[in-house]
């Protein structure tokens, strides 16, 4: 018993460190290749191929489907990225997920100490953030081989016990039930610790001490293909119909796939068993109605039916997905719970993959800084008192509510993010965001606050003169300007000439206002004015003024240069 209970604790403790280097390489890798996964979201089309090549490569940096499915589900509930695009991101995504075998294939096992800990020195030492986390990626390779030699060792042991073989004979893959109970456990497994590599790689351990055989192993992988669903089913919960849908696509993906692999899986095993000798010239030590691979080879076997498998997959539904995006239309038309979150598209989920997470909420500042632009358009329809200024007052009121609730919403989103494992740079990315919502949301405020000006004006039957009102729409409409190449710049931050075009376009509004100030100061000695129309005259001048400097505030910030 002491003895199971010992290498029962070593097999855990390698888990452990197997998990905690998939997280450290995960991690490292979306760090170095944080601007190149940008650009690879953004190259996402219509094109299946092209989705799918997205989705293999992405899920090769990051070292984690889930992470990219995540991101797909996210995306397309913020409406980045349509279904049709998604699924061809998780298709790939599956395919992408398989390198993790190969990369256990490498027989490196033996230098998994000294390769974490020269790594881990150049991280805790070095200067430059691109090292550091090249560093931290590779710490994670070493850490994973640690861990995995640690399960096979922790293995051993109990491969000599009959009794302990005698339980794991209850899952042997040799008839249909037998295959079905392995699927299921796979299932429940990767399900349970929500990483299909953590159960691969125990399944590895298990295969290489011999206590479970090669069909076991492949029929134990089918599952944890299924179980791999689990973390986008929870992603999606709350999320609109689209997202969900992306969600659903990846359930019916795995589970066809496995469905018609069970059926027919005594004839791809041979499939599997012709590819590895023709290819890899890799032939199994013993063909009895088992076929059975050496401790050398099994690694390799195994990893070339986790990659057949979803390959052969991709391109049996590869052909179909205009098909499955219609079927899947139809699905989910009733609405959508009710979200917590209310005006933004932020998912938690994303805080997962600090890269995701820190794209996501720059679209949020985005959609704050086109708010603040309608909201101007409606003011100004209501300073001119059109037709329709009853409900352009309502809107402008509404969207200062909106870019409250999503200010702190932004604020919450990106605290979380700060408060993880985001590097530097995305720090900085994540600092520069706060202050532009605080700015975005401030000159809302500011907005309002000239609306309930003119209000008062009104409910008092008050008016300005031509001069007056003509001066107020001249200040409004460089402010109107003004946010439009703010906008400009929020999605193109390193265009320092349009900086410098709206830094002088905020210069021309404060001198604007001067103007308008001393003009107002000059009519007033002249004239005899009621006071109200005085006071609230130049305090639309300082509220003007205060929109456009925290307008160029949040150009300034965005421009910063990363530390």
């Amino acid at each position: 018993m002491s003895l199971i209970l010992e290498s029962l604790a070593f097999l855990l403790g390698g888990l452990g460190v197997f998990l905690l280097g998939m997280r450290f390489m995960s991690d490292g890798l979306q760090t170095v290749a944080g601007p190149s996964l940008k650009n690879l979201i953004g190259a996402v089309t219509n094109n299946r191929f092209l989705g799918v090549l997205v989705g293999l490569v992405v899920t090769c940096l990051v070292q984690s489907s889930a992470i990219t499915t995540v991101m797909a589900i996210g995306f397309v509930n913020a409406e980045m990225m349509l279904l049709k695009q998604a699924i061809g991101v998780i298709m790939g995504a599956n395919v992408g997920t398989t390198i993790t075998g190969w990369v256990l294939v490498l027989d490196i096992g033996k230098y998994g100490l000294p390769l974490a800990g020269i790594c881990a020195l150049f991280f805790c030492f070095a200067k430059n953030e691109r090292l550091r986390y090249t560093m931290y990626a590779i710490l994670g390779v070493g850490l994973v081989f640690i861990g995995l030699e640690t399960m096979k060792d922790a293995l051993e042991p109990l491969a000599t016990s009959e009794k302990f073989r005698s339980v794991f004979a209850m899952f042997s893959a040799d008839t249909f039930s037998g295959i079905i109970k392995c699927v299921v456990v796979g299932c429940l497994l990767t399900a349970l610790v929500q990483s299909s590599s953590a159960t691969l790689g125990v399944t590895i351990a298990l295969a290489y001490q011999g206590l479970i055989c090669f069909e076991t192993s492949a029929a134990l992988i089918l599952g944890q293909n299924i179980g791999s669903t689990i973390t986008a089913f929870i992603a999606s919960i709350g999320t609109s119909k689209a997202a969900r849908r992306v969600a659903l696509f990846h359930i019916i993906f795995n589970v066809l796939g496995v469905l018609w692999v069970v059926l027919l899986f005594r004839p791809y095993l041979h499939f599997i068993q012709f590819t590895l000798e023709h290819l890899l010239n890799i032939a199994p030590s013993a063909v009895t109605p088992r076929i059975e691979y050496s401790k050398e080879n099994i690694t390799t076997a195994i990893a070339t039916f986790h990659t057949a498998f979803n390959v052969v997959n991709l391109f049996v539904f590869l052909p179909f997905t205009g098909y499955i995006a219609k079927i899947l239309e139809k699905c989910f038309n009733r609405h959508a719970p009710q979200k917590k979150l209310v005006a933004t598209k932020l998912e938690n989920q994303l805080l997962s993959s600090p890269f995701a997470a820190i794209t996501h909420s720059s679209r949020e500042i985005l959609g704050m800084g086109e708010r603040v632009n309608v909201m101007l358009d409606d003011l100004a329809e209501c300073l001119k008192n059109g037709p329709e200024s009853k409900k352009r007052k309502e809107a402008v009121f509404a969207g200062e509510a909106h870019l409250d609730s999503a200010q702190e919403e932004v604020t919450n989103f990106l605290t979380r993010l700060l408060s993880g494992r985001a590097s530097q740079s995305i720090a900085n990315d994540a600092e520069r965001q706060l202050r532009m919502s605080d700015d975005l949301e401030t000159a809302s405020d500011y907005i309002a606050q000239i609306l309930k000006l003119h209000l008062r004006l009104q409910d008092n039957n008050l008016q300005f003169d031509e001069e007056h009102s003509q001066g107020l729409l001249s200040l409004h409409e460089k402010n109107k300007a003004l946010i439009e190449l703010v906008l400009q710049q929020i999605n193109n931050p390193r265009d320092f000439q349009q900086l410098e075009a709206i830094q002088q376009a905020g210069f021309e509004i404060t001198q604007l206002v001067r103007s308008l100030r001393s003009m107002h100061w000059s009519r007033l000695a002249e004239e005899q004015y009621e006071p109200l129309i005085s006071t609230t005259y130049t305090d639309m001048l300082s509220s003007y003024r205060k929109i456009k400097e925290h307008l160029v505030q949040v150009a300034e910030t965005i421009s910063l240069p990363s530390a």
